[in-house]
């Protein structure tokens, strides 16, 4: 890139992993690999291996607030991308710094627990979450996320497509429903993307047996990356699947076994 010519940057928001697989790690590593640079702010600090999620510290408020300060002070941010978010000190930090930067568009993946099934938001959180929610450009929920907040059952993939635009209709978000949880029999790994009142089903990026871990934090990084260099919703999620596959087809094992992504 010439010396002109200014790097898109986006802002990566969710819990630090140790074990650099899932969070703001991947987060990075994801935006890079889709040409884009990510700045990084640490919502939660959390003991997990590949397989299994211990618990979560917090960062205190004036941190986050200032970090965030930072962030926004050393480059011109094209979009915000948050994952977990843990704590009500970072659900409201990340409101606040919203709010003060509307025309950032936010993609929002609603990591509510963790795959083994430890929570990853407190209670307390929830009133300033579900403001963020509404503030969201584009939403990556999985299927029991998606129940979470809608708070009811998706029982067949037509329920899933209209849950997915309910959802948009209550947030006013871009809905990205991931198919890697679904049941039915031919549709596991269809995205079901409902932007602008339109529906569009987008095919699976490839069988795989495994489950590796950091893919929707990967997934929803690379779409906030391709937002940022200009792309509409749905050319957004094309893309960021076709790296995601990408990414998967290098994955390694942890010594747990579990796949970590890579390129």
């Amino acid at each position: 890139m010439g010396k002109g010519n200014r790097m898109p940057v986006i802002l990566a928001i969710g819990g630090f992993d140790p074990t650099g697989g899932a969070g703001v790690l991947m987060d990075s590593r994801a935006a890079a690999a889709a040409g884009v640079h990510a700045c990084a702010v640490v919502s939660c600090l959390t003991i997990q291996t590949t397989v299994s999620f211990s618990r979560f510290a917090s960062v205190p408020r004036d941190v986050l607030d200032d970090s965030l300060a930072a962030a926004a002070e050393s480059f011109p941010l094209r979009a915000v991308k948050v994952g977990m978010v843990g704590t009500r000190a970072a659900a409201e930090a990340i409101l606040s710094f919203v709010a003060a930067h509307r025309d950032l568009p936010l993609v929002l993946d609603p990591v509510l627990r963790s795959s083994s099934g430890a929570p990853l938001l407190s209670s307390s959180a929830l009133p300033a979450y579900r403001r963020l929610l509404r503030r969201a450009a584009v939403l990556t929920p999985n299927l029991p996320e998606a129940e979470k907040l809608l708070d009811r059952r998706i029982v067949s993939f037509d329920d899933a497509a209209e849950a997915a635009g309910e959802l948009s209709g209550l947030t006013g978000a871009s809905v990205v429903l991931k198919g890697g949880h679904f049941p039915w029999r031919g549709r596991r790994g269809t995205d079901i993307v409902c932007s602008d009142g339109h529906t569009t089903l987008l095919p699976p990026i490839g069988a795989r047996r495994d489950d590796p871990h950091g893919t929707g934090c990967a997934l929803a990084a690379v779409i906030a990356a391709r937002i940022a260099t200009g792309d509409a919703v749905v050319p957004a999620v094309l893309g960021a699947k076709s790296l995601l596959s990408k990414l998967v087809a290098g994955r390694f094992p942890s010594s747990e076994g579990r796949p970590i992504l890579f390129l």
